[in-house]
Parts: C-alpha cells; sequence; structure tokens
C-alpha cells in the first residue's frame, strides 16, 4: 500500500531518499545504475524513487555548476532594495521587471530595513555601473538601494544539509 503524502505539501522522505538527494547534490551526473551501486538497491526502486522524487518537485531540474574563475573575472554584487509602496500591484510589477534581468541570479524578499536582496554578476564594473543605473535606477517604485560588492567568495555550496 503507497504511504500517502500530508497535504501540507511536505514531502516525507525516508533515510534512502535522503541518501539519493545527498548522492545528486554531490553529482548530479549520476546514473540510476551507479546510484543503485551507492545506495546498495536495485535499479528499479532508484529509477521509481527518481521519479517519485521528480513529480513531487523535490528534485525541482538538473543543470550544471559553472566555475566563473574558469570563464574570466566577474563580479558579484547583492544589491538590497527599499520600495516606496508596497502594494500587490506595484511590488508585481517590481518583480517582474528583476527576474527578467539576466544579471540577477538570485532574488529574495527579506525581512528587516530592506524589502529585497538581489545578487548580481556582471564581467565588470561598467557593467555593473550600467545594470545599476539604466536597469534597476529606471524602476520606479525604488525608495532606496544599497550595493554591496563581494570581494571574495569564501564557501559556495547549493547543497542542502539533509
Amino acid at each position: 500500500m503507497k504511504k500517502e503524502q500530508p497535504l501540507s505539501g511536505v514531502f516525507e522522505l525516508d533515510a534512502i531518499d535522503i541518501q539519493i538527494l545527498n548522492l545528486l547534490q554531490a553529482d548530479g551526473k549520476l546514473s540510476v545504475r551507479e546510484l543503485a551501486k551507492k545506495v546498495r538497491l536495485s535499479t528499479t526502486p532508484i529509477h521509481e524513487r527518481l521519479k517519485r522524487l521528480e513529480a513531487s518537485g523535490i528534485i525541482d531540474h538538473y543543470s550544471a555548476v559553472i566555475n566563473t574563475n574558469k570563464l574570466g573575472q566577474f563580479i558579484v554584487f547583492f544589491v538590497n532594495v527599499v520600495l516606496k509602496e508596497h502594494s500587490t500591484r506595484l511590488g508585481g510589477k517590481f518583480i517582474e521587471k528583476i527576474t527578467s534581468f539576466p544579471e540577477v541570479v538570485e532574488f529574495y524578499t527579506i525581512g528587516g530595513e530592506h524589502d529585497f536582496m538581489i545578487k548580481v554578476i556582471v564581467p565588470d564594473m561598467a557593467s555593473y555601473r550600467r545594470f545599476f543605473v539604466e536597469q534597476l535606477g529606471e524602476i520606479p517604485n525604488i525608495a532606496k538601494l544599497q550595493s554591496i560588492i563581494v570581494l571574495d567568495t569564501i564557501k559556495k555550496d547549493n547543497r542542502i544539509p539533509l
């Protein structure tokens, strides 16, 4: 009998699911056969578990992590934003505009003295200036922008501790 998942949207994981997710977070290119060997199950239950994890949305997608150091110089900025007005309509327009910029790689609603935090990656200072003035600066309803430049990345890890 299949175990029902809670209505809250929270998916219950067992130890094998967690092991599979940890292995895939470390190496997303692992094949079903390689996962089965590492988890010590046959390929059929591993395949079924993967399909269930994908269908449930726990595995959102697969992607490659790019080493920007190998591509040349990139500069990372965090931009804190305070809006003038907090209506649903104006906030939605702001979100729509920010998410359309390719330089924006992460975007968060935050609590505290700022409303949003944006992570921006650009090749150089001139590109950031253009982004800041010509793109961010042209968005209505922004009361305050605060740029923070990243001097060095100490730790960068996309894995979720399970």
